[in-house]
């Protein structure tokens, strides 16, 4: 999961960088509002795929007995998931309703 994930955030950035800011950048309204939607959608997808994380790993809680090496995995999915969470609020609420 952790490599879907992975690969679909790659996928996202790039797309980001290269169709959606030059857009904005260029004032392109057509290509802007149809990358939005496609951003918009991925973030969707990219909130499910992190909800299951979450649900696997028992809302990134270890159990009592994990060791060092498994504490840091929970602890770095929590931080997965509380930055790819800031990510989406950011687009979603700030910057796509300025071009939307």
């Amino acid at each position: 999961m952790l490599e879907i994930i992975g690969q679909e955030l790659i996928t996202h950035m790039e797309q980001e960088e290269q169709s959606l800011f030059p857009a904005i950048r260029a004032g392109d309204d057509s290509v802007m509002h149809q990358s939005i939607a496609v951003m918009r959608a991925d973030h969707h997808g990219h909130a499910e795929q992190i909800r299951r994380l979450e649900a696997l790993a028992n809302d990134f809680s270890p159990p009592e007995d994990a060791c060092a090496d498994w504490r840091k995995l929970y602890a770095g999915g929590r931080k997965l998931a509380d930055d790819l969470m800031e990510h989406i609020h950011t687009e979603n609420n700030i910057l796509f309703p300025r071009f939307a």
